[in-house]
């Protein structure tokens, strides 16, 4: 077993209304097409890693029979969950994952423009004795990306508390005296205006650095099917 780990969670499962809603101009099909090649995006910049990082897939557990295959791997540890109760899952992981590694980061799904270099990086901001956090969020101060090394309960109750709200997460979190690194301009896809941004965002040459080819294939093939949202 290695000493960090990497957990993929999804904020929606991806036959959720409330997801559909948030893209209320996509087929249903389309959404879920989006969903999964955001969540295979950040599988992929993970792959060779993973001699040093353990890799959880957090998977919904009605959705067993939809699996992708590029999440049907031997390297890959897989956890079916109820997505709908994210309390329960974490206090899940908290009673036996978390406190097997000392480093944990916890990354959602809809996040895209973190690098392989990123996961290095908020690695070596948890690698000191006290306890740190490594947080990355979106403009409206969302959590994408939550990083800690000497497991916590105040921590893991407070971010579930907070609905992944980043000043809410702080305000439950004064008692606590960790190091915290904020990364800021995650891109959460989570509605058709991030759909949008996403658009400009894989536009840039820069964008190859934590999306592929083949990443960016599957993404163009919604731009085009949605171009004139990008108007």
């Amino acid at each position: 077993m290695n000493s960090k780990a990497i957990y993929i969670f999804p904020f929606y499962t991806f036959y959720a209304e409330e997801l559909y809603k948030n893209f209320n101009e996509f087929k249903k099909e389309d959404v879920i097409f989006l969903a999964t090649t955001l969540y295979l995006n950040i599988l992929e910049n993970l792959i060779g890693k993973e001699d040093k990082i353990d890799i959880y897939c957090i998977w919904d557990e009605s959705e067993k029979d939809r699996l992708p295959v590029e999440l049907k791997n031997n390297n890959h540890k897989i956890i079916f969950k109820d997505l709908s109760n994210k309390k329960i899952i974490f206090e899940k992981l908290s009673s036996k994952e978390f406190l097997s590694y000392k480093n944990n980061v916890i990354v959602f799904s809809d996040a895209i423009n973190i690098r392989t270099s990123d996961y290095e990086q908020y690695f070596n901001l948890l690698n000191i004795e006290d306890e740190s956090l490594v947080i990355a969020k979106d403009k409206e101060n969302n959590i994408a990306v939550l990083g800690f090394n000497n497991f916590s309960e105040e921590i893991i109750s407070s971010l579930v508390l907070s609905g992944f709200d980043y000043n809410n997460f702080l305000s439950r979190i004064k008692s606590c005296e960790h190091f915290m690194h904020i990364v800021n301009d995650v891109l959460l896809v989570r509605s058709t205006n991030h759909f949008k941004r996403l658009y400009l965002e894989l536009s840039q040459k820069k964008s190859i650095e934590y999306c592929s080819q083949r990443m960016h294939e599957r993404f163009t093939h919604l731009f085009v099917e949605y171009k004139d949202l990008l108007k």
